[in-house]
């Protein structure tokens, strides 16, 4: 359950959120964002269930092409019982990254945003190797050569027994993204088409987190 407490900060209040230990320090950016979370949280949790994947212990959480990383704190709570203990947000853009730094806090724990590109991983000295691997709206329409590189590398990340889970703007990405997965020799656990995913209005079929996959080495 989320813990929201008013905070009071010089003559401007703000709204400070609390993640199952991960907290939130900003509001989202755009109107919309909080009912997309909370639908995100519900289709993690119907997909988790469908896949029987459970979380315990301290876990390291990976979120690759995160952008601004929303999803940051539902993903606290998607994981629960577990807590985060190592969290890294991973993308290209500087601004979103720069974002995400002032909105995420992880008390207890380590988290840290990164400017930089996915398919690099492998080549950072001291990560862990990670329960969890995110990756929102995938985009392999548009780039499969990029995201051939950072499959290989998010598949790589993962521990043995961790997960990878994607979501996709497009039913057609989102078939390329599961025909790419399955010829690495990765196990589908569960897919799940959200029902509750808000169009959007820039292109015909395109809706948040319109499909959902869990995936294991």
């Amino acid at each position: 359950m989320r813990d929201v407490r008013a905070v009071v900060s010089g003559m401007k209040e703000f709204l400070e959120v609390e993640y199952s230990y991960m907290i939130q320090r900003l509001p989202f950016s755009y109107a919309g964002i909080d009912g997309d979370m909370g639908r995100l949280g519900v289709l993690l949790g119907e997909v988790f269930a469908l896949a029987g994947v459970g979380f315990s212990g301290k876990l390291a959480v990976l979120n690759l092409a995160c952008g601004r990383a929303d999803e940051t704190g539902v993903l606290a709570e998607a994981v629960a019982p577990a807590q985060v203990g190592f969290y890294l947000g991973m993308d290209l853009r500087a601004d979103a990254i720069a974002e995400a730094k002032k909105r995420w806090e992880l008390p207890g724990g380590e988290i840290e945003f990164r400017e930089g590109n996915a398919a690099m991983i492998g080549r950072m000295e001291g990560l862990p190797e990670f329960d969890l691997v995110f990756i929102r709206h995938q985009n392999y329409w548009h780039e499969p050569m990029v995201w051939e590189g950072i499959l290989d590398e998010a598949l790589a990340a993962l521990k043995d027994g961790g997960k990878l889970v994607c979501t996709s703007y497009f039913d057609l990405e989102h078939e390329l993204f599961t025909a790419s997965m399955r010829a690495r020799g990765a196990r589908q656990l569960a897919n799940v088409r959200n029902a509750s995913s808000r169009a959007l209005p820039d292109a015909e079929g395109k809706s948040v987190d319109r499909w959902v996959g869990v995936w294991g080495k």
